[in-house]
């Protein structure tokens, strides 16, 4: 067999290695799902609601994470049924029009607040509050991302710590279906998080109105149902974000906080690790939690130059993650996390766009030139591009069954499933390798 066939067929195995990765999550993620179902976290949001047992619980939002109207994000964050909670805005320009906006709306009064500083953070120039303790504005010179996080952190009263991000609009008692894993005394849970949609998906059963949005939010129950629902059960993920994410504040803490210098999106990558690594050394059995239920709905990219930088900050956020903890890496202390899950993520992830580039690129020059038969090259699109698509129209069914939506779309909506495989996923891809994409307006993000 000469070099060219051994390429070729290593290409085909890389392929089939990683989509029956995330095949297996997604049956196993199907099966939670089922027990999630059973368990009617939904149903039980109403006696929540009513209850002393649930943790008061802390949500944080940059900002620039709000939207365009403030004041509308904080008023349905404040109108969810939870028991206890408060809000916490977190600027940095005194001149914030939207800050103002706050101030005005809510008659935040300026105080002298006390605080313990227990991790390094940015110092609280500004303290604006409510009168019922209910929202907090914080005004302060660090960057957002992980030092702000840290500061909000400090000024926390309350034993649950959430992080909103990119503008987020929460479901109907969402949080307290976020809390109740929490509550819950099989094992410690580090961290639950839950599937988000667009925030444009006006009707469950209608897709988004621009295509390109419909395409990365086939691509995105990819990863949300095909690998995010199941990884907890195989000691996983390596690395996860979400655009609300619950935490216990003692944990944050004693993991020394989220790192500085990382956007929110890194941060929590990182975080995730960081919490990985401090369940093991204190010998807890753990799990992560991700809801398969509708939590909350954000802006999805609207143009193919949104798609480009959110894969790439994702990309980012990985790297930071995945270079911070490398003394994790197959290391049987860990369990399945070092040895399996981590090295899953370096080869199937972090280097998926080098090696994927270079697979198609090999694969389709070998064919070119008569180096490889068609059988060979035949194997290769069916491996990167069937395979995949059928892993994709699989996370629509656990879709359509596990959330509800989406049932009207018919043939439609496995014609986007498949075609996402075919060409987004591939082009996406590509986002590290081409660089920065410029020009147009860009959404603010925190």
């Amino acid at each position: 067999m000469s070099a060219y066939y051994v390429l070729a067929y290593l290409a085909v195995t890389y392929y089939i290695v990683l989509y029956s990765i995330h095949l297996l999550h997604l049956v196993i993620g199907y099966k939670a799902a089922l027990r999630w179902k059973k368990m009617g976290y939904l149903e039980e949001a109403h006696r929540l609601s009513r209850s002393e047992m649930v943790p008061p619980l802390t949500l944080v939002a940059d900002i620039d994470s709000t939207g365009e109207d403030s004041a509308q994000w904080v008023d349905h964050a404040l109108s969810q049924r939870f028991p206890e909670m408060e809000v916490l805005v977190v600027c940095r320009d005194s001149d914030d029009e939207r800050a103002r906006g706050l101030i005005r709306t809510y008659y935040l009064r300026r105080v002298d607040r006390v605080y313990r500083r227990t991790l390094q953070a940015p110092q609280a120039l500004e303290v604006y509050q409510s009168d019922d303790h209910r929202l907090t504005l914080v005004r302060t010179d660090g960057a957002a991302g992980g030092s702000s996080l840290n500061l909000a952190l400090n000024l926390a009263r309350y034993p649950m710590f959430g992080v909103a991000d990119r503008s987020p609009r929460l479901e109907d008692d969402s949080l307290l279906c976020m809390v109740r894993p929490f509550m819950e005394e099989e094992m410690s849970v580090p961290a639950v998080m839950g599937v988000e949609l667009p925030l444009d998906m006006e009707k469950q059963d209608l897709l988004p109105p621009r295509r390109i949005t419909r395409f990365a939010l086939m691509e995105s129950l990819r990863v949300q149902l095909g690998f995010m629902v199941g990884a907890p059960y195989l000691g996983g993920p390596a690395a996860a974000y979400s655009s609300l994410a619950l935490y216990r504040k003692s944990d944050l803490l004693d993991a020394g906080g989220f790192k500085p210098g990382l956007s929110y999106m890194a941060a929590e990558m990182d975080m995730t690790l960081r919490l990985h690594r401090l369940m093991h050394e204190k010998s807890r059995r753990y799990r992560f939690v991700f809801l398969p239920q509708l939590v909350v709905r954000r802006p999805f990219p609207r143009t193919l130059r949104e798609c480009f930088n959110e894969f790439r900050e994702r990309q980012r956020g990985i790297s930071a993650a995945l270079w911070s903890e490398t003394g994790m890496l197959f290391r049987a202390r860990y369990g399945r996390l070092g040895v399996a899950q981590l090295p899953s993520f370096w080869l199937f992830v972090k280097m998926a766009p080098v090696l994927g580039f270079a697979a198609f690129a090999l694969s389709i020059l070998f064919f070119a030139f008569g180096r490889v038969g068609w059988p060979v090259f035949a194997a290769f699109l069916a491996s990167s591009m069937l395979y995949p698509a059928l892993v994709g129209a699989g996370a629509v069914v656990a879709a359509r069954r596990e959330l509800g939506i989406l049932k009207g779309q018919g043939a439609a909506l496995y014609g986007y499933a498949f075609l996402t495989q075919f060409w987004y996923r591939q082009l996406i891809a590509l986002a590290p390798l081409l660089g920065p994409v410029r020009g147009g307006k860009e959404r603010k993000k925190g």
